[in-house]
C-alpha cells in the first residue's frame, strides 16, 4: 500500500506514521502499475499521450496527471497519486521539481540530461539475458533504443534487471577503470545506477553466475 501521513504529510509505504494512522491512497498493484506507465511516458513516448518534454526531460506535472487520468483504467489518478508513485518508486525512477517531473534516466527520446561524472566507482554490474553473451563478449555492450549503457552499483541489482528479460539470466562485472582508460565517461543518475555509452568487451572482465547472488 502506498499511504500519505497525516502529521508530516509525506509519502510512505507504513500504515502507521509519525505515530498516527497514515491514510490509505493506493494497493501495491496500483502504485506499480501508475509508476509503469509513468517511466514509460517521460522515457519513451510523452508525444503518443499529449505530454511534451522540454530539453532536459522535464514535463508539467498537472498535463502529465491530465494524461494519466484520461487512459483506461487510470481514471482514479490525482496528483497526489503521481506525487506518491514518484516518492516511493524504489530505483529512483523520477524526480519532482517546482511543479515539474521527469525521470532520472533510461530515455529513449533525445534529452540533454546532466548527470554528474564518476570518477571513483571501480566495479560495475550489467544484467541480461544469457544468450546475449557470445554478441556482448564479441561487440560489448551499447546502449540500442536508449541514450546510455545502464550499469548497476551490485551484482543483485544487476541481476534483478536481467530477470526482465527472461530466466536464464546473466550478471556481467564492468571495471570501471578500464572503461576510463578508453576514454569512456561514467555518470551517476542515482545511488545504484550508472550510465556510460557504451562497454568495451575488454572491460568485462567476469561473467558472474546469478546461483552467486540471488
Amino acid at each position: 500500500m502506498a499511504y500519505r501521513c497525516a502529521v508530516c504529510g509525506g509519502y510512505t509505504r507504513e500504515a502507521v506514521h509519525c505515530g498516527t494512522a497514515a491514510r490509505p491512497l493506493m494497493g501495491e498493484g496500483e502504485r506499480v502499475a501508475l509508476g509503469r506507465l509513468l517511466s514509460g511516458m517521460l522515457r519513451h513516448f510523452p508525444h503518443r499521450l499529449g505530454v511534451s518534454l522540454d530539453r532536459e526531460g522535464w514535463a508539467d506535472l498537472d498535463a502529465v496527471v491530465r494524461a494519466v487520468s484520461r487512459r483506461q483504467g487510470y481514471s482514479w489518478v490525482t496528483l497526489e497519486h503521481v506525487l506518491a508513485a514518484a516518492a516511493l518508486d524504489e530505483k529512483g525512477r523520477f524526480e519532482v521539481r517546482r511543479g515539474r517531473i521527469r525521470a532520472r534516466y533510461g530515455h529513449s527520446v533525445p534529452v540533454n540530461m546532466r548527470y554528474p561524472c564518476d570518477d571513483q566507482v571501480r566495479v560495475l554490474y550489467h544484467g541480461t539475458a544469457a544468450a546475449n553473451l557470445p554478441s556482448i563478449m564479441a561487440e560489448g555492450l551499447r546502449p540500442g533504443r536508449r541514450l546510455y549503457v545502464h550499469l548497476s552499483s551490485t551484482p543483485e541489482e544487476a541481476a534483478e534487471v536481467g530477470r526482465r528479460h527472461g530466466r536464464d539470466v546473466a550478471v556481467l562485472e564492468v571495471d570501471a577503470e578500464c572503461l576510463r582508460r578508453r576514454g569512456v565517461r561514467i555518470y551517476r543518475a542515482t545511488p545504484s545506477v550508472y550510465l556510460a555509452e557504451r562497454v568495451h568487451p575488454e572491460c568485462i572482465s567476469i561473467r558472474v553466475d546469478k546461483s552467486q547472488h540471488v
